[in-house]
Order: structure tokens, then sequence, then C-alpha cells
């Protein structure tokens, strides 16, 4: 018994001072080497092809969803007639109500019993309207500058858009003239001749459906008036919805005409809104004519012009991008420049040049 005691004390002993042996001066084995490190897989990149409006935002709830409309994209310098009249919608008919009360851009209540039949409209847009409604033929009189439809070559020119064949105008025997400026107003009611004066659409891009909606109550035309203001109002609405996610766009300079520019408040201002382009005349009230160098300090990403010429032949300009790529737009003055039925055209046109990876 007193040497099994014995016996397991020497062993305990012994363990005791390897183990103290160990911790004084024995080396710890040293760790495993780390792996090297993998080679970084490279990513595929693409060069950036256009301008793209700036970090996106949480989408917004998509609109419900309307009837598909046709988008026509007419090749660049091909004038496209008006639309053709539209059907009357199936699901609801309109019906035009006289007596039609009428307030003038000047406030007076003007009443119509029944539509007018010798219409003389001095003014593009009313005309182009006019005939997309299919009411053409109410039109006897216009001014030279009017060219479209082709129908109005048969229409008789009675001045010019700042002068007027009072005269004439009085041997036509209309009843209605319909003016886009009051210059000539007086003179005519004076003649005894019934006339409309109606605010311009020169701010508000929506308003334009509102000027389609009346041509549309004057004469007649309701249900026409109807489809084409909605067909309007969707293509606006589809622009708006595709680029509602992004904050804003490329910065854009508009020359109308040796350096003049529209500023935010203007038609095309509103354009540039929606299409989210930063306009460089942004503090211009309606129209001005900026400075090559205030242009060249602002330093637009886009031009657009319809004499690109003459500004590629400004050697001001030559720093400028589009100057140096070649690349202003050559704008459609007969779509953008009056605001009727093709303005939409335009717009579109705009919107799918800028922006040819969000429209097609």
């Amino acid at each position: 018994m007193f040497r099994r005691v014995l016996l397991s004390t020497l062993i305990a002993f012994v363990l005791t001072i390897g183990m103290a042996s160990c911790s004084a001066g024995g080396s710890p084995k040293k760790p495993d080497p780390a792996a090297p490190a993998s080679i970084p897989v490279p990513i595929k990149t693409q060069p950036k092809k256009q301008i793209l409006p700036s970090t996106p935002v949480t989408p917004p709830t998509p609109l419900p969803t309307t009837k598909e409309i046709k988008i026509q994209s007419p090749p660049k310098g091909r004038v496209v007639q008006y639309f053709p009249p539209p059907s009357p919608p199936t699901d609801k008919k309109l019906t035009a109500k006289f007596p039609l009360t009428v307030i003038s851009r000047d406030g007076i209540e003007m009443i119509f019993n029944k539509p007018p039949d010798r219409i003389i409209a001095y003014d593009a847009a009313a005309v182009e309207t006019i005939f997309a409604i299919g009411q053409g033929h109410r039109i006897i009189g216009t001014h030279s500058w009017v060219s479209h439809p082709v129908e109005v070559g048969n229409i008789e020119k009675v001045g010019d858009a700042f002068n007027m064949n009072i005269e004439r105008i009085l041997d036509l025997n209309p009843d209605l003239v319909f003016l886009f400026y009051p210059t000539f107003k007086e003179e005519l009611e004076e003649a005894g001749l019934k006339v409309l004066l109606l605010e311009s659409v020169d701010t508000d891009l929506m308003k334009m459906a509102d000027t389609f909606r009346t041509w549309g109550q004057i004469t007649g035309a309701v249900n026409e008036a109807e489809i084409l203001a909605q067909n309007y109002e969707s293509r606006i609405t589809e622009i708006k919805l595709v680029l509602d996610p992004y904050h804003s766009g490329p910065s854009i300079f508009q020359d109308v005409g040796d350096l003049w520019t529209p500023g935010n408040n203007t038609l095309m201002g509103s354009v540039f809104q929606l299409l989210k382009l930063k306009n460089v005349a942004h503090d211009v009230d309606n129209y001005g004519q900026l400075s090559p160098e205030v242009i060249i300090e602002r330093n637009p990403q886009i031009i657009i012009s319809s004499t690109p010429d003459l500004m590629y032949r400004n050697p001001a300009f030559n720093e400028l991008l589009p100057i140096k790529n070649k690349s202003i737009f050559k704008s459609n003055d007969d779509y953008l420049g009056i605001s009727g039925p093709r303005f939409i055209l335009g717009l579109e046109e705009l919107a799918n040049e800028f922006y040819p990876g969000l429209f097609k």
C-alpha cells in the first residue's frame, strides 16, 4: 500500500517539472501561414453612350393603366400630317350643348347659339386644332404664315400674322373671327364682326388639351376633341412616368435666333422641366438674349437650334461640348413652334433624342 502511494507521488512530481520547463523555455508551435489572397475577377463595364438623369430615387406608385397609344415617331426633317379625325368614344358619348358661353381673354362673355359656319382663324394652332377634330370645312380664311395641314393651301389668306386685310374679311362675311393677339380686335368689332380672343398657351403644357376641348365645344365636335385631348394628356403622362424616378438631367440651351432663348416661365421652359433638363436660362423672364460669355460660362451639355450652322461657325463656342461633337440638335419648328396637336410630336422627339435608353 505504501509503495503504491509513493509511486503515484513520483509520477505527479515528474509531470509537474515537465510542464514548468515548457512554460519557462519551450517554444510554442507556430501557426500555419495564411493562404494567399485570390486574384480579383475584373468587372465588365460599358462605355457611357448618353447623358442620363442623375441618381434615381424610389419610383412612385404607377398610375392606373391607360389605353395604349401608338406614338408617332417621324423621321427627322419630315413633316407629319395632323392627326386624322378620331372616332367618337364607344364607352361614353359627349353631347354638344348650346347656347354655349365662352369667356374671352379680356374677360368678356361670348355666347354661341350654334357652331359657327364661317370662321376666319388668325392663328396656326387654332387652324390645326379645328382640322384635327374634323371641322376644317368651317375655316374660310387665315393668315399667310399658316401652312398645315395641306388643305390650308385652298383657304384664302387675308394678311400675314401682323397685317390684316379687314375689307376682304368683311367681304367673306365670317360669323367668327379668332385672333391670337388683340392688335386688330377693336377694328374688327367696330366693323360689326364677332371676334374671339382666347388666352394663349404659353407657359403650361397641360392647358393645350383644354384648348382642344374648347374648340370641340365651339364647333360641336366634343367627342373628337375629347379624344384628341386625352391622347395628348396620356402621352405627356407616359413621359412623366418614365422620368419621375430621376432628379435631373443634363443642362440645355435653346437658340431661337440670334442667341435669344426661352426662360423657365415659357412653353418650352415647361418642356425642359418635364424632361428634367436644366435650362441654362433659368433666370430669364419669358424670352431673353444671352451673351456668348454667359453661354460659355454656363457650359450647356445640350444645344437646340433651328440654325445650328451659325453656332458652329462662331469661334467663341469652339470649346462647348455640343460644338466639338457636332451634336447640336436641330429643332423641328413645325412641331414645337405651334401650340397645336402636333406639339406632342416635337416633345416626344426631344425625349427620344436625349434619352434614347429610356424611350423607344
